[in-house]
């Protein structure tokens, strides 16, 4: 832990050391006020999140391409469901109903995400997608999310870290799907600007999932024990695996983004 880090955790609350899963629902009481405002966002913004995986993209059940994928989209979407139900779940314990978690995650009843931060899973309902722009979301933004919830696995709120851990075994699943199904599609589309738009487009979606680069805020919330990473760090990690992944399939062009930086954009949008 750095100087700055230890100084921020030493004058907000000696009482806690703020290890992973040290503390529980008796001792939310007496934490700080600023720990459980911070631990309540962040909850929030992960349920949201997560309903949305499940709810935005429901049609597809419908419109899979076959009885197998059918089978397979299902089990996906009752996995997502299950995963808000855990988070909203635990927040509801805290005080928090879901209707509050949702104002906390739009930005009503706190302060704002970046627009760019939830663009992914708000955009999984859109009329325009294909059953590709599904997987795609899986491809990506559950990857993004791997990251991300296995931070939150370390997070000094038992009840949280215990949640993330259910929810980590199923995202590898949702990954594998959506790679499986993105060699299908480069297989049949072969070498096509369609793709090249819809797979850099997604990538960068899945680079906005982890939000703007961390401020003094990100050393505030790995004091606490609740992002033990921040958010570059986690999306580093990302764009390694997802480089990984396309240069043993050939296609390193096909991620190319016009802006590499936060939010990061493909040049095909609109």
């Amino acid at each position: 832990m750095s100087s700055t880090v230890t100084a921020i955790a030493d004058a907000h609350a000696p009482a806690f050391d703020y290890a992973p899963g040290s503390i529980d629902f008796p001792d939310l009481p007496n934490v700080p006020e600023e720990y459980r405002h911070e631990l309540i966002r962040l909850m929030a913004i992960q349920a949201y999140s997560e309903e949305k995986a499940a709810t935005e993209g429901i049609e597809w059940i419908a419109n899979a391409p076959d009885y197998k994928r059918r089978r397979v989209f299902a089990k996906i979407i009752a996995e997502e469901a299950r995963h808000s139900y855990l988070i909203y779940n635990l927040l509801e314990r805290m005080g928090v109903p879901e209707k509050q978690a949702i104002a906390i995650a739009e930005g009503r009843a706190h302060r704002p995400m970046h627009d760019a931060s939830l663009e992914g899973p708000l955009s999984v309902g859109d009329e325009s997608n294909e059953w590709i722009d599904i997987m795609l979301n899986h491809m990506f933004l559950d990857r993004a999310g791997k990251f991300m919830v296995g931070n939150f696995c370390e997070a000094s709120f038992k009840p949280w870290a215990e949640a993330n851990q259910t929810i980590l075994r199923e995202e590898r699943g949702h990954i594998g799907f959506g790679f499986a199904e993105l060699r299908t599609y480069l297989a049949e589309k072969g070498e096509t600007n369609e793709a090249r738009i819809k797979i850099s487009n997604w990538y960068a979606k899945g680079l906005n999932f982890f939000g703007p680069p961390s401020t003094s805020r990100g050393a505030r919330l790995s004091a606490y024990g609740l992002k033990r990473k921040d958010n570059e760090t986690l999306r580093n990690e990302f764009r390694a695996e997802v480089e990984d992944v396309f240069n043993e399939l050939g296609r390193q062009d096909l991620i190319e983004l016009e802006k590499n930086d936060f939010p990061y954009r493909s040049g095909n949008e609109g």
